[in-house]
């Protein structure tokens, strides 16, 4: 009963960091760095050494690995279009994914 309390929770998380990681800070970096293609490029980067940091505040495996994630969530927002619900919808299923794992 507790997991399906827990679930909006995760959604509503995934949505917000999706909205903030990649809708809002990959444009406002390639908007930054004058909205060219190397522009875009730096913005995923960046966007990932943020998403991996904030999940840690450390230089540790765990970060290395969510920078990776993040890496490849920003890749794939703007292979999908800048669509941010693909992305809500993997980051949730990795989130519940890691909650699983916990228990």
């Amino acid at each position: 009963m507790l997991f399906f309390t827990i679930i909006p929770m995760v959604l509503m998380e995934s949505f917000l960091e999706e909205l903030l990681d990649r809708g809002f800070l990959m444009n406002w970096f390639e908007k930054l760095f004058s909205k060219t293609s190397f522009a875009t490029v730096l913005a995923v980067i960046f966007q990932a050494i943020i998403f991996g940091f904030r999940h840690t505040y450390d230089l540790s495996e765990r970060s290395i690995t969510v920078g990776i994630i993040g890496l490849i969530m920003g890749i794939a927002y703007v292979k999908f279009g800048r669509n941010l619900w693909p992305l809500i919808l993997a980051h949730c299923i990795l989130n519940t994914l890691s909650m699983l794992d916990r228990v």
